[in-house]
């Protein structure tokens, strides 16, 4: 027996469905949902460089990360978009922030991120209420940010701003705490053995005499040697009023002032456990506060 089969003849555009039923004809629904910036953060400084990391997700795949100083929305088009989701900028005085974009294959692109830099927020708000030139400090016992008296005294000012510039500051440790005075740093990596080495020369004394500027408390100042246009690297900052220090022994330069930290960081440094160092004076941490960085925001 033969069997015929008859081939039945469809209208051109009809589909057929493996469900017998009708159907969308397997169209993609365009994708509109914009990549989310969950993050972005900002690495140590080093080099007057730090790197800036983004984190994104996407429901099908982040493409590209745009970092700009400007927070001007980018085109998907524009050259700023990159794959990588770090990247190294300059840090700029003053720091006005980098802001971050992430964009899909599909051309949505994200609500932007900023950051400022490795600076905590609170200390950043202090360094934007100063009309002076401000530094911002990481120790192993927190931050603090310093501002600079560049008008009253300008060589000073100068002198650590370069230390600061060059990264002199980075590792070096508070060797000197009397929780009654002071607490010092800048000179050392460890101390007593391994001292840092100044890389200027020493600068004129500027008094209070010529400056104004008083040894009270939460002041910054410079340590000097009995001689008296000896200061290099070495600071101290005054946990107390000592303004006796503006005339003794010639008197010490103070320039500048702690607006962020001062009751928190420099507290914790003063109320480090110290033992009598080599000259039998007991102002030697047992754990010495490192200064991790120090950079200067504007």
């Amino acid at each position: 027996m033969k069997y015929v089969f008859a081939t039945m003849l469809l209208p051109i555009g009809t589909l057929l469905s493996g469900c017998g039923g009708g159907g969308d004809g397997g169209t993609v629904a365009a994708d509109t949902q914009a990549p989310t910036l969950s993050g972005v953060t900002a690495s140590a400084p080093t080099g007057g460089q730090v790197t800036l990391t983004a984190s994104a997700s996407d429901n099908t795949q982040v493409t590209g990360y745009c970092f700009k100083a400007s927070s001007a929305t980018p085109a998907v088009t524009d050259a700023c978009f990159q794959a990588d989701a770090t990247k190294p900028v300059t840090l700029a005085v003053p720091n006005l922030g980098y802001f971050v974009w992430a964009k899909d294959a599909a051309g949505n692109l994200s609500t932007p991120l900023s950051v400022r830099g490795p600076c905590s927020t609170a200390g950043y708000a202090a360094s934007d209420l100063s009309t002076r030139p401000t530094v911002c400090l990481a120790t192993s016992l927190g931050q603090f940010v310093i501002a600079l008296e560049s008008a009253k005294a300008p060589v000073t000012t100068a002198n650590f701003l370069k230390y600061t510039a060059d990264g002199f500051y980075t590792g070096t440790v508070f060797h000197r705490v009397i929780s009654s005075f002071m607490v010092q740093a800048g000179g050392f990596i460890s101390y007593p053995d391994t001292p840092k080495p100044p890389t200027y020369p020493a600068i004129t004394l500027e008094t209070t005499a010529v400056t104004g500027l008083s040894n009270t408390k939460g002041t910054v100042a410079m340590a000097r040697t009995n001689v008296l246009n000896s200061a290099t690297s070495q600071f101290f900052i005054n946990v107390v009023d000592n303004t006796f220090l503006d005339t003794s022994s010639g008197g010490y330069a103070a320039f500048g002032q702690v607006i962020f930290g001062l009751d928190t960081t420099i507290e914790a440094i003063r109320a480090v456990p110290v033992a009598p160092n080599s000259g039998g004076e007991v102002s030697q941490p047992v754990t010495l506060p490192v200064i991790a960085w120090a950079y200067q925001l504007k």
